[in-house]
């Protein structure tokens, strides 16, 4: 035997079939079911409402369940884990993520997963404790109050003059994002931070030339 020999018998000895037993079998599902309710849980609390999604919930279940049998599926097998990669290489996913929130939970849920199929409880239970009180810390932390917008229907351009001398008394900051003039009318939108904003509303909604306004709360940012 040749010491290439040797090398191939010793590398290839490390990845020989492994037979899991119903009971490891069943303790790392339950456990993954489990990380996977307890994900479902946590994503429901810290997600705002108005962003809440039911089948994405779901999915961050299931997801976590699958990646626990994927895991056990290719442990202590070379031939079938290159298997396992070459065909998931193959698969793409084009559904488009609007929350991040929503990636930071799958990313948990695989990460989960793997730990729950490779046997991994308490570094898996570690990682939850650490990933759950960072994120409860950090929401917790105040945030800057949201801008609003502004949106200003007048008669002609000279009524922007008219609405600057409202703003500049009763607004922190204020910038004009859009202007749109016509022969006829003009449209205003305008970013602005206000500690009263009904203060501005019925400022500008007393000027003759003011035809219609809208003031908006948004979070992000604001497209010119």
């Amino acid at each position: 035997m040749t010491f290439q020999d040797i090398i191939k018998s010793s590398f290839m000895e490390q990845f020989q079939t492994g037979n899991l037993g119903l009971k490891e079998v069943l303790l790392a599902l339950g456990f993954a079911v489990i990380m996977a309710l307890y994900l479902f849980v946590v994503y429901r609390f810290f997600v705002r409402k108005s962003m809440y999604n039911l089948h994405m919930n779901l999915a961050i279940v299931g997801m976590t369940i699958v990646t626990a049998a994927v895991i056990l599926t290719i442990q202590s097998n070379l031939v079938l884990s290159l298997g396992m990669v070459g065909a998931l290489s193959i698969v793409r996913y084009r559904t488009a993520v609007k929350d991040p929130m929503d990636l930071f939970f799958m990313f948990w849920a695989v990460a989960s997963g793997i730990m729950c199929g490779a046997n991994q409880y308490i570094l898996n239970l570690a990682v939850t404790v650490v990933l759950t009180l960072v994120v409860f810390v950090l929401a917790q932390l105040p945030s800057t109050k949201a801008p609003y917008v502004l949106v200003v229907n007048g008669e002609n351009a000279e009524v922007e003059d008219a609405i600057t001398d409202i703003l500049q008394e009763c607004c922190s900051y204020y910038k004009v994002k859009s202007r749109n003039i016509s022969k006829s009318s003009v449209r205003i939108i305008i970013e602005l931070r206000a500690k009263e904003p009904k203060k501005v509303t019925d400022g500008v909604a007393k000027l003759d030339k003011v035809t219609n306004l809208s003031l908006l709360s948004y979070e992000g940012d604001v497209v010119a």
